[in-house]
């Protein structure tokens, strides 16, 4: 006669509970630590500020959701920062005479100026040079976003929303983590900046400094949630213990007909 264990359905289901809370347990454990083991120190990006009370602030949302009243000024750094450093601001001070001096204003336009610094070039990605820091006038719509703003006055490169190259600086990648921030110091040294004749020729005006942006040269959006234990091996690890207790129900089944 052939002895069957003596497993009721109450104890093969715990069994199956406890033995997915653990494995659902592990997998928790195993997607922290990789995404500790994963996550920079430090990303390079295109941070984006505004001039409020003679200082650089750094907006607390994106260009497509501020718009700017005539007379703002709003200011682009490209720079390493690492997470817990303070922001890295652009080099030059705000003035909106000398950026939108020579632009009249006009009925349903509005006049913002633009600072753009195109950062220093040991920070510059495989070895490319970023072009002087510039300032620019946009004439453009009353109700133009920020974004808009930007895209008056540069070429822009962006994935999901996020500004990833100016005037084709950097011609790839996007907000790529970097293993170390810099030490800079603070302030950082001050920086003059080339200034178009007027607003109409303040895309011309930078291109003798930085080349075309390059469509599609590999475009990277931040991943915040990369680095953790992959989603699929995990769930066919579960299938098979769902099977495994099933199994293991059926069987004691079969036994009990058999008595």
């Amino acid at each position: 006669m052939r002895l069957v264990p003596k497993v009721t359905r109450r104890s093969a289901a715990a069994f199956l509970l406890t033995t997915l809370a653990t494995v659902l347990a592990a997998g928790l454990l195993a997607t922290t630590v990789g995404a500790g083991v994963a996550q920079a120190s430090a990303y390079r990006y295109w941070g984006f500020f505004q001039w409020k009370d003679n200082a650089w602030k750094m907006a607390s949302v994106g260009p497509g959701s501020v718009t700017p009243k005539d007379g703002a000024v709003d200011g682009w750094r490209f720079a390493v920062s690492g997470e817990k450093s303070p922001p890295r601001l652009p080099r030059a001070a705000a003035d909106f005479a000398e950026l939108c001096g020579s632009s009249k204003a006009q009925a349903g336009k509005k006049r913002v100026g633009v600072v753009l610094d195109y950062g220093v070039a040991d920070e510059a990605p495989g070895g490319q040079q970023p072009a002087k820091p510039r300032g620019a006038c946009a004439v453009v719509d009353a109700k133009a976003t920020s974004a808009q703003v930007l895209a008056a006055v540069a070429d822009v490169r962006e994935q999901k929303s996020m500004v990833c190259g100016i005037d084709g600086f950097p011609s790839s990648g996007c907000g790529d983590p970097v293993k170390k921030a810099p030490a800079v110091a603070s302030p950082e040294p001050t920086v003059a900046l080339a200034l178009p004749a007027s607003h109409t020729d303040a895309k011309a005006g930078r291109k003798a400094d930085a080349g075309e942006p390059r469509e599609g040269a590999g475009d990277r959006a931040v991943d915040a949630g990369s680095g953790g234990l992959p989603v699929l091996p995990v769930v066919a690890v579960i299938v098979v213990l769902l099977g495994g207790g099933l199994l293991l129900l059926r069987r004691r089944r079969n036994a009990d007909q058999g008595a």
